[in-house]
């Protein structure tokens, strides 16, 4: 599996750079590797804490998404679809059921739903459709917060076509935006951004953009008809994943995998669709610390394994 892993990471992508803040607050969250190598050649990771964060709201943001991608493909459907009635929309759990939302702001500057969805929290993407009427309370906060920050990415980037995921957390609302895409050849990494909203959605209490451009991802097939494993991209400031792109590997399995770490850094982060998060030491070819699937970390003895001959990483 370790000379599989490394024989794919065949090119860092340049262009990706993180928020200054963003680097200072990860800073506090790394934590050096405890190997007898250290002083030879250091390694420093992110927390094991970050990586067990980065992983659950990862999940969390797929859930989200796939309980949007199911209820526009209802919303589309509907024979009755007016489209005058809406012009943003939004997913958040509530209790023991996802309910997906869409409408717009009346004159007065309330949020009025035109059309909802409902699905049980276990199981996102089993959307149904839902009377308005019936919603809890406070989606009008939410949909203030939706609405800043999506306009704010459009200015920043200038493209409409934008997901935006609601979480509910620590007494305020964080929205994340992510940006659409409809080519199954193409996927767009970066140009996405986490906001923080006061509880009512009126007050933007932070912007940071996770990345700072936009990074196309193709997997067209070669000549030959073979698609990439793995794609990879380098963090000019931010050395260690973000839960956006552990979500676009696990929301599109097609894309193989996705190599994520700083350029100067003599690791990476492999990060593949079922939620398993690799630190790969590259001089070694070694991985350094496993974070599964089940959000537990694989023992060391596990980790130990001899590369393949042959086996070449290229950066």
């Amino acid at each position: 599996m370790l000379r599989s892993l490394l024989v794919a990471l065949v090119a860092m992508t340049a262009g990706c750079h993180a928020h200054r803040s963003a680097t200072q607050a990860a800073a506090a969250q790394q934590a050096p590797v405890d190997t007898p190598d250290a002083a030879e050649s250091p390694v420093v990771l992110v927390t094991d804490a970050e990586l067990q964060r980065v992983q659950k709201r990862a999940r969390y943001i797929v859930e989200s998404e796939q309980g949007a991608i199911r209820a526009t493909d209802l919303l589309l459907a509907r024979p009755d679809l007016d489209r005058t009635r809406m012009n943003w929309f939004f997913t958040v759990p509530r209790g023991n059921a996802w309910y997906a939302v869409f409408g717009r702001f009346n004159p007065q500057e309330t949020f009025v739903p035109a059309y909802a969805y409902r699905a049980p929290i276990e199981f996102s993407g089993e959307m149904e459709d839902f009377p308005v009427e019936s919603l809890p309370e406070g989606m009008d906060a939410l949909a203030r917060a939706v609405s800043a920050a999506c306009e704010r990415v459009f200015q920043v980037h200038g493209r409409k076509q934008l997901n935006p995921v609601v979480v509910e957390e620590d007494g305020g609302i964080t929205v994340y935006v992510l940006q659409g895409f409809d080519d199954s050849n193409l996927y767009l990494l970066g140009g996405d951004f986490r906001f923080k909203f006061s509880p009512d959605g009126r007050q933007k209490l932070q912007e940071l953009p996770l990345h700072q451009g936009l990074i196309p991802v193709s997997i067209a097939p070669d000549a030959d008809g073979e698609r990439p494993p793995f794609s990879a991209h380098a963090h000019v400031l931010l050395p260690g994943p973000l839960e956006t792109e552990l979500a676009l590997v696990m929301l599109y399995p097609s894309l193989g995998g996705l190599f994520v770490g700083a350029a100067d850094q003599d690791c990476v982060y492999a990060l593949s669709p079922d939620g398993t998060i690799r630190a790969v030491r590259l001089s070694k070819e070694e991985v350094l610390r496993e974070l599964r699937p089940d959000g537990t970390f694989a023992p060391p003895e596990a980790l130990k394994a001899e590369p393949e001959p042959g086996a070449d990483v290229v950066l």
